[in-house]
């Protein structure tokens, strides 16, 4: 059974700049004043209907040219660049639940496309950014061991389909977490699949 982390979203803290970017506003700090109502309406629509969790697994593995975990080879320059050498890896799951999903539809469906593509931009970066506070987790609870960069599957050539793989393991769909079977994109959308690699430290 993995390890279920439910995480507050009011401690997820999103740089505005970063939001910024998202949304197609290059090289500014702020949303622009014109934009700014919508973007704090999305902001705390956001903050209301996600129900954001992690399903956290350890594995142990085996470095023999690739990455070997459960008797599967991870044959990716990637895997070899950031996990070379891991002692075990932690697989994980973060999600902002289909809640999610269904109010940018919403939005989208009643016809405010401005309102649907805010919130998604939002929701884009939160889920990472909700990852990233479960990374500081891991990294802390882990110590004395080293953490690596966290992977995802569909980044360089590490193929989206391990995202079939991760979510398995995980025990995913018990959970609200599903793939598509063809594209291997996951379900709910506003949802990330990664690895962390563990060594001791130099």
């Amino acid at each position: 059974m993995p390890r279920v982390v439910e995480i507050d979203p009011m401690t997820v803290k999103v740089p505005e700049r970063v939001i910024s970017a998202r949304l197609g506003f290059k090289g500014v700090e702020r949303i622009p004043e014109e934009f700014r109502n919508i973007f704090e309406k999305a902001w705390r629509e956001i903050i209301k209907v996600s129900t954001p969790f992690a399903l956290l697994k350890d594995e142990e593995c085996i470095w023999n040219e690739y990455l070997r975990v459960r008797g599967i080879e991870l044959k990716s320059d990637l895997v070899r660049r950031h996990l070379k050498n891991c002692e075990i890896v932690t697989l994980m799951a973060v999600t902002l639940g289909e809640s999610v999903d269904r109010r940018i539809e919403k939005a989208h469906e009643d016809g405010d496309e401005l309102f649907s593509y805010f919130l998604d931009g939002i929701a884009s970066e939160f889920v990472e950014y909700a990852a990233r506070e479960i990374e500081k987790v891991l990294r802390k609870d882990k110590e004395p061991l080293a953490g690596g960069a966290r992977i995802s599957p569909g980044y360089g050539d590490f193929p989206l389909k391990v995202n079939k793989w991760i979510v398995e393991i995980l025990d995913g769909e018990r959970y609200g977490i599903k793939y598509h079977p063809e594209s291997f994109m996951l379900i709910p959308r506003k949802t990330i699949t990664s690895i962390m690699g563990w060594r001791r430290s130099e």
